[in-house]
């Protein structure tokens, strides 16, 4: 298994990072996690193929998350699909995106490819050995009560990848360390996003969990200016692969 990271910006837009997107390739086939901005230049600029996604999980609707896949299924559409494609969505989104693909004139009876949108499940099985649990993260809880009101969901979600004894959580946005804990045993990878938290807070959890490759994603500007104290950091904690993620990293696992 490798995965590729297309975007690791935080929500704010900046010249050297996309959104929110990750590949998983298993054997020439891919899973996209997330499809923030800039995924279908990235997929062209790193020559992956998106007739080689079989399917798409969304964490949650946030734009940076999700505001490249009308684009991607266009560019789906002219590179020559004809295979079906699967969409997993926080289940409050489902009906929306069916409605605002009219809007984007993507009509079943017209669309050469079929689309196929679902709700997250707890659990999903991909290539027969890919294992894929989802967890909550809280992440839209401070905004519930105007949620409420206009009728939206909180749905926000992270993934827990598991093939065989090999473990890779990716928490995509978080209301706090504390909210994903109790959803997250252990790993051998973790990608977690460093917008909402801290590079301390990142440490304790790993050694908490006992996980020994760190990654922080969806970076704000400001921790790519904190080399020397992530060193420090993982030196403190005893961690040794603690690193910034950045667009184009390729892990096998």
């Amino acid at each position: 298994m490798k995965w590729h990271v297309l975007g690791s910006a935080s929500g704010l837009t900046v010249p050297n990072r996309f959104h929110s997107a990750y590949l998983l390739e298993n054997k020439g086939k891919f899973l996209l996690i997330d499809a923030g901005d800039g995924v279908s230049y990235t997929l062209a600029r790193q020559k992956k193929s998106p007739l080689a996604i079989e399917s798409v999980l969304i964490s949650h609707t946030h734009p940076d998350h999700v505001g490249g896949l009308p684009l991607l299924l266009q560019f789906m559409m002219m590179s020559g699909r004809k295979a079906p494609l699967d969409i997993f969505l926080p289940a409050f989104y489902k009906d929306f995106f069916v409605e605002q693909l009219y809007r984007f004139y993507i009509f079943p009876e017209t669309w050469p490819f079929p689309i196929h949108i679902h709700t997250l499940e707890q659990s999903l099985l991909f290539w027969d050995s890919l294992q894929v649990t989802s967890f909550p993260t809280r992440h839209l809880s401070g905004v519930a009560e105007t949620a409420r009101r206009h009728g939206v969901g909180i749905e926000s979600y992270g993934f827990r990848f598991q093939v065989g004894s090999r473990i890779l959580v990716f928490t995509s946005d978080i209301q706090s360390v504390q909210a994903v804990s109790p959803h997250i045993q252990t790993a051998d990878w973790l990608f977690i996003e460093g917008a909402h938290t801290s590079p301390d807070e990142i440490c304790q959890f790993a050694v908490e969990k006992n996980i020994p490759h760190v990654r922080i994603t969806h970076v704000p500007p400001e921790l790519e200016k904190q080399d020397s104290t992530l060193a420090a950091l993982a030196m403190k904690y005893g961690i040794t692969d603690l690193k910034i993620t950045f667009d184009g990293d390729v892990i096998e696992w």
